[in-house]
């Protein structure tokens, strides 16, 4: 009974993960910036980060560790996607808010090593998408 139930359990966590993010980037980024002034849009997204980063590394690593269940290389794969959470929000998102204070203040070096490195958190985000909908589909096919 267990084994029958795992697959639907990583193939559910893995829709809720992707829904999240598809709808952070769809609807509640464009909106935050449509809405609200720079600045506080920047407030806003740096207070939604945080928690974006830890729910989604939860999520895609509790989908690995139970995917090792199954298929050791949607696991693995899946850890891979955790982990990438787990930097953007611990090692980039530091660095990213840093450099943007930095350059709020008049530094171009700052504002260019920023715009580089948020361009680098976008495009993990976006491998990170790529990477749950190929997930996605496989196990879809399965179950």
């Amino acid at each position: 009974m267990l084994a029958q139930f795992i697959p639907f359990f990583v193939l559910f966590l893995t829709a809720i993960a992707l829904g999240a993010m598809l709808f952070f980037a769809a609807v509640v980024a464009p909106i935050t910036f449509k809405v609200l002034s720079a600045e506080d849009a920047g407030k806003h997204t740096r207070a939604i980060f945080p928690a974006y980063y830890l729910v989604l590394a939860g999520l895609s690593g509790v989908a690995g560790a139970n995917a090792f269940f199954i298929d050791s290389g949607i696991g693995f794969t899946l850890i891979v996607v955790a982990t990438g959470f787990v930097f953007a929000r611990e090692v980039m998102m530091p660095r990213i808010n840093a450099l943007r204070d930095e350059a709020k203040s008049g530094s171009t070096v700052a504002a260019q090593r920023f715009g580089r490195l948020h361009k680098w958190s976008v495009w993990l985000n976006m491998v990170q998408i790529a990477i749950l909908i190929a997930v996605f589909w496989t196990l879809a096919v399965r179950v």
